[in-house]
């Protein structure tokens, strides 16, 4: 079963896979983290990646889709999460030449609401954890000790400019999966654990049909 998972910055995409990952055999694509990753290698792609991703930019359509392709063809796993792909129609079209999309889940979230938690978002360094300047104390993390670190990117400039590619870009394939009759819509204000249950429940229901 492929799900994809849509929402602006912030919407806690993040959150959710890590409670699905406690609940169901899934093998998570976070194109997020895999562009990361390569960033890490320090190759040229590597440091290409990393200049776009810091201009607030969308990678080039053509790498994400290579890096994905590779990706896909190592799961076994019953549930497979695309997390932050596709992120516009071209991708989409993409994704339908590799996979078929079963389920399309939709976190929405204001936009100013989007920009506060992002600005206060924190990533763990080693683990990935994902939490925020509210909810903790020092720059240590609470689940492995290593240092939390703000993004590059997440930057006031930065997180505008990401903000209006989704409107432009993302935000239409709201309509595109709805039209589809496979978007289920979920409130991102909600707490974590009633959007997980909430999620939990439309993936249940969908394995019944």
């Amino acid at each position: 079963m492929n799900i994809v998972l849509l929402g602006i910055q912030g919407c806690g995409k993040g959150t959710l896979v890590s409670g699905l990952e406690k609940h169901l055999d899934l093998y998570l694509i976070s194109m997020g983290q895999l562009l990361r990753d390569e960033v890490a290698t320090g190759s040229e792609l590597g440091k290409h990646i990393k200049e776009v991703q810091d201009r607030g930019e969308l990678v080039d359509s053509k790498i994400v889709k290579d890096v994905l392709s590779k990706t896909l063809k190592t799961t076994t796993k019953p549930y497979t999460i695309f997390d932050g792909y596709p992120r516009n129609s071209q991708q989409a079209d993409e994704l339908d030449s590799i996979a078929n999309v079963d389920l399309v889940i939709y976190l929405n979230l204001s936009k100013q609401d989007a920009i506060d938690r992002v600005m206060n978002r924190l990533n763990c360094t080693n683990c990935g954890l994902i939490t925020s300047k509210t909810m903790v104390d020092s720059d240590t993390c609470p689940s492995c000790g290593e240092k939390l670190v703000q993004r590059s990117d997440d930057t006031i400039e930065g997180v505008t400019k990401r903000f209006e590619l989704y409107e432009k870009e993302t935000y239409p394939l709201i309509e595109r999966y709805r039209s589809r009759g496979v978007l289920v819509e979920i409130d991102a204000n909600n707490t974590p654990d009633e959007r997980l249950n909430q999620v939990l429940k439309v993936i249940n229901d969908y394995d019944k049909k």
